[in-house]
């Protein structure tokens, strides 16, 4: 600035400007922090609403802060109440999308405690409504086939364990005060009522679990299909420009379900969720195929280099 002081003339930030940069730098870091957290491996759309939450929260207690006389900066309250005013119409837009509610209900460590806690009373039940009808229409009544026990198989009747004799089991059958569970767990109103837990893992991973699997069949369905949405439109946008990659020139007659395919199986392989054989995976149904057609096209190159 000192060097090129005649051309900026006017033009040059003073002692309150750099101020109020320092003020907006502060106030914005949980905003960076919110983008990168909902753009990361574990984001979901139940982080949607929770992150909305803090953040209007961050507005009103910085509101609160520079409106007051020894802290008192009006460029900044200005800036926040117009920050607030874009965020909060985002906010309301997503009740029109009963799924953002549902994936946070869906949530072992929120669960409807969360919303009777951090929203006003008046968005609690229009929120659980619409949830609950996304249930009753697409989940409630799917019929589960094909799926594996819920339970271990017991022992057959008058088998005894290896520690205890058949005596001995029914004298102790006979003072048993444990009565089955016959309430309804896999359901919606059921799940969203107990209380929240802490989870060590994402709300998706731990819906994906075989226990929760076997449990909940049908809420299990409804929290894969609605937890795998992710929070923002970064990865899709990554697999529409991996797929301009894909289909080049000379691939232009792959078909869309080949292309949907190559693009999955490479987002899995990306994330970790699959790993081929060399790699100590699991490995692909389509690898050996893959592998035998790597040996011949190396066999024509060699006959082809013999050749010449």
């Amino acid at each position: 600035m000192t060097d090129h002081e005649a051309a900026l003339g006017n033009l040059r930030l003073t002692a309150q400007d750099w101020d109020f940069l320092g003020k907006a730098h502060t106030f914005l870091q949980p905003f960076a922090s919110a983008t990168l957290y909902a753009e990361g491996d574990q984001s979901s759309i139940s982080q949607s609403l929770p992150l909305m939450d803090a953040l209007l929260a961050h507005y009103e207690r910085n509101k609160i802060y520079y409106s007051q006389e020894d802290h008192q900066d009006p460029r900044m309250v200005r800036a926040i109440e117009m920050g607030w005013f874009i965020l909060d119409k985002y906010y309301n837009i997503t009740e029109e999308v009963p799924v953002y509610a549902a994936a946070l209900l869906l949530d072992p460590s929120r669960r409807a405690a969360y919303l009777r806690k951090n929203w006003p009373a008046s968005w609690v039940e229009p929120a659980i409504t619409g949830a609950n009808v996304l249930w009753e229409e697409n989940f409630k009544e799917v019929l589960i086939l094909n799926e594996p026990p819920t339970s271990l198989p017991m022992p057959p009747p008058g088998k005894p364990s290896k520690r205890r004799g058949v005596e001995l089991d029914l004298l102790m059958k006979d003072m048993e005060v444990i009565t089955p569970d016959l309430r309804d767990n896999d359901d919606f109103w059921t799940s969203i009522e107990s209380p929240p837990f802490r989870i060590d893992c994402s709300p998706l991973e731990w819906w994906s679990r075989t226990e929760q699997k076997l449990r909940y069949p049908r809420l299990y369905r409804m929290a894969m299909a609605i937890l795998s949405i992710p929070a923002e439109s970064s990865e899709p946008e990554r697999a529409f420009s991996g797929s301009r990659r894909t289909c080049s020139w000379d691939r232009l007659r792959l078909s869309c379900l080949n292309i949907q395919r190559i693009e999955c199986i490479g987002s899995w392989m990306r994330e970790g969720h699959i790993r081929l054989s060399n790699l100590n995976g699991m490995g692909l149904a389509m690898e050996a195929t893959v592998a035998d057609e790597d040996a011949e096209l190396d066999n024509e190159v060699v006959d082809e280099i013999e050749w010449i």
